[in-house]
């Protein structure tokens, strides 16, 4: 994947063409970052609220679609059936969650292909994808 030059106030990625970095998205972006958990579009558009952005709960649920589809942020779908949101690092690592106040931290991926190697001897399954997380308390809970 090669990347696209940006300029001020444009993000771009291979996925697509450069998009502007509004004043809009630079909040919702900000909100996702100091969040480190996932929020759906309604919990994250009332935490924009209480800071005063004036922003519409239709242009944050737009730009949390565009920032899925660039690879931006991480969706799961939560028990009651809506979707949350997570922003994430680029590349392909995995989630530690903690169950108590919902921080997720990134892990990286080095053992899969183990797995997937084991897999396909063990059970002659070929892997094509996973999807991991883990569960527990992180340090300021534990």
């Amino acid at each position: 994947m090669t990347a696209r030059p940006a300029g001020p106030g444009v993000s771009a990625d291979a996925s697509g063409p450069p998009r502007r970095l509004t004043r809009q998205r630079r909040v919702l972006i900000a909100a996702l970052r100091a969040a480190r958990r996932y929020l759906t579009a309604r919990e994250l558009h009332r935490r924009l609220l209480s800071k005063q952005a004036r922003i519409g709960l239709a242009t944050v649920y737009r730009t949390l679609d565009v920032l899925r589809h660039s690879g931006e942020v991480s969706t799961r779908l939560e028990p009651d059936g809506q979707v949350s949101y997570l922003l994430c690092r680029r590349g392909h690592h995995h989630h530690a969650v903690c169950t108590n106040c919902g921080r997720v931290d990134d892990v990286p991926c080095r053992t899969m292909p183990a797995y997937a190697k084991l897999l396909g001897h063990d059970l002659r399954f070929h892997v094509t994808g996973h999807q991991v997380e883990f569960y527990g308390l992180c340090a300021r809970c534990s």
